[in-house]
């Protein structure tokens, strides 16, 4: 399984960012890895949920012009270790994952992108330690804004079925069943998105079978159809102090604009630009908007956000 994820990533790499440094990083619970590219002012990458690092190599070359990249693989995806995370508190969960990471990459204070679960724990980490983060963008409706998932999510968090779909949805992922996936909740134009990016996942998914389910044992509360209610940011969203981008795509599956701009009424440190034609991992559907709207914020100086948010 290793083998698998490891050529298939390689091959992705060589195709969007040859010069990618692989390496691996231990945190206090594990050991993970990080893909790095190129010299700039350094930008954390923290990928959405049952997904993994390599999900942003299609943009990391046109992110390393100015930064030094660094997409980490979250516990229990990609080429990380295996994690399990039945009873365990995911908020406590993030602000540790990323306080560890931060320190073994020895950075004081970091810019952060962002996707779904992968937000919802970056958020977490900055509302516990705002001087550790200076920018967040957010791509993607974040975990945590809304109570379900879409609809078609749903079975997964089921007792007595759940489980057992799960398994077989992840061990036997292929190549055209993951293009209908993505097509029906993380894009809108699924005939974009590379072979080779899906190649990458389908391993991603095998190899992460039981990580993934656990994942999901510890988000989902089938008795209200959707996540554990502790899951939701709500009124937390007002203690975040730290300059933040929602990069919000009109099609989310996730969650509409309208939830965002929302959410954005509530705290003046959030800002809200819509991603038009354009699905949950929006860079997929407009590469050329997603980055620049990123390197337009991350741009300005922190004053100037500030004022402006």
């Amino acid at each position: 399984m290793d083998r698998e994820l490891e050529e298939a990533q390689a091959a992705l790499l060589a195709r969007f960012a040859p010069e990618t440094h692989v390496r691996r990083i231990r945190w206090s619970q594990g050991e993970t890895q990080v893909l790095e590219l190129g010299s700039g002012s350094p930008l954390l990458y923290v990928h959405g949920g049952l997904s993994g690092s390599f999900e942003v190599v299609p943009i990391l070359s046109a992110l390393a012009v100015n930064h030094r990249v660094l997409a980490i693989d979250r516990p229990g995806h990609g080429l990380a270790e295996p994690f399990d995370y039945r009873g365990v508190d995911l908020l406590e969960h993030g602000r540790t994952f990323l306080r560890d990471i931060t320190d073994a990459l020895e950075l004081p204070t970091v810019d952060i992108v962002a996707n779904s679960l992968g937000a919802f724990l970056s958020v977490a980490f900055a509302i516990d330690s705002p001087a550790r983060v200076s920018r967040l963008a957010l791509v993607g409706a974040p975990f945590g804004v809304k109570q379900r998932p879409p609809l078609m999510m749903l079975p997964l968090g089921l007792p007595l079925i759940g489980q057992p779909l799960g398994r077989h949805f992840f061990s036997s992922a292929t190549r055209d069943g993951m293009r209908k996936f993505w097509g029906q909740v993380i894009v809108d134009n699924p005939e974009r998105v590379d072979d080779l990016v899906l190649d990458v996942d389908v391993a991603n998914e095998r190899r992460n079978v039981e990580s993934m389910l656990s994942l999901i044992a510890c988000i989902a509360d089938w008795r209200r159809l959707g996540y554990r209610r502790a899951l939701i940011l709500g009124k937390r969203w007002r203690a975040l102090t730290v300059p933040t981008l929602l990069l919000w795509p009109e099609h989310d599956a996730f969650g509409s604009p309208e939830e965002g701009a929302a959410l954005v009424a509530t705290n003046p440190n959030l800002r809200l630009v819509r991603v038009a034609e354009a699905g949950h991992n929006a860079w997929f559907d407009d590469p050329q908007t997603v980055v620049a709207e990123i390197e337009r914020f991350l741009g300005e100086p922190r004053s100037n956000v500030e004022e402006v948010a």
